[in-house]
């Protein structure tokens, strides 16, 4: 599905590591925002066509965000140690690529960017935090969402 440029919401996520950040801190580059949660069959089966393609992100300049959607894992340490074991899981080796950043969305965050609760949605935000496309299921649409990464061109990373 291709989406009008809008300006993505605003909302924070809180890391592995237990930072709570802001999504707008990430701007500055291109920024896939993908939403997961725990028992999802197409979201562990899309995670590591994802790990197959980091090296094709990190060409574009493109940032991988996977968030937990809120209350799908869990809140505070739990939550965070939750879906970093689904990750490692179905990511294996690949889950620690800097690539990607994992962590769990507030709820503030989840509502805005997928207000139905669905998981496996993506959103590919430019650098200045417009969203420019989204899909879901990114091991049915890897091919489209290749083909909308950024062009590299003198892009600073």
């Amino acid at each position: 599905m291709a989406a009008a440029e809008r300006a993505a919401p605003g909302g924070s996520l809180t890391l592995l590591d237990h930072r709570r950040v802001s999504l707008a801190s990430l701007q500055g580059r291109p920024v896939l925002v993908w939403f997961l949660a725990g028992g999802c069959a197409s979201c562990a089966a899309s995670i590591p066509v994802v790990a197959s393609h980091l090296s094709a992100f990190t060409k574009a300049g493109t940032r991988i965000v996977v968030l937990g959607m809120y209350g799908a894992f869990g809140q505070g340490p739990k939550g965070t140690a939750a879906l970093a074991s689904f990750g490692k899981a179905a990511a294996g080796n690949a889950f620690a690529s800097p690539a990607w950043t994992w962590g769990v969305a507030s709820e503030q965050l989840t509502a805005a960017f997928d207000p139905s609760g669905t998981p496996d949605a993506y959103f590919l935000l430019d650098a200045a935090g417009h969203v420019t496309y989204h899909n879901s299921v990114p091991v049915s649409t890897m091919g489209t969402l290749l083909a909308h990464l950024p062009a590299r061109a003198g892009a600073g990373s």
